[in-house]
């Protein structure tokens, strides 16, 4: 498993989730930090490569989520379980690689 040291979770706003599973992809849609000391934000899309297993534990929040921390929780043959801490609970999903999609 691979995650992409160069995503900065923390402070990111969760927009959207798409899951393709014929691709077995999902791209989770980002409000991401792109300059700490300006506070200023853009739109971003996580890729999480062969994924399997996406699942919300939240509960009722106004607003979008903000990711707190992620972290790699298991691992189950070429699959790694991450856990994605929210505000608002937490997400899980299997996959074999997360990165940031390209602009």
């Amino acid at each position: 498993m691979t995650i992409n040291e160069d995503i900065h979770w923390h402070d990111s706003l969760i927009l959207s989730v798409r899951i393709t599973p014929e691709k077995d992809l999902i791209e989770m849609r980002l409000l991401y930090p792109e300059e700490w000391r300006s506070n200023s934000y853009a739109e971003r899309t996580v890729i999480f490569d062969n994924a399997y297993g996406y699942k919300e534990f939240e509960g009722p929040l106004e607003g979008s989520p903000t990711i707190l921390s992620v972290a790699v929780v298991a691992t189950h043959d070429r699959w790694s379980q991450l856990r994605i801490e929210t505000n608002a609970g937490y997400r899980e999903v299997f996959c074999v690689d997360a990165y940031l999609k390209a602009r």
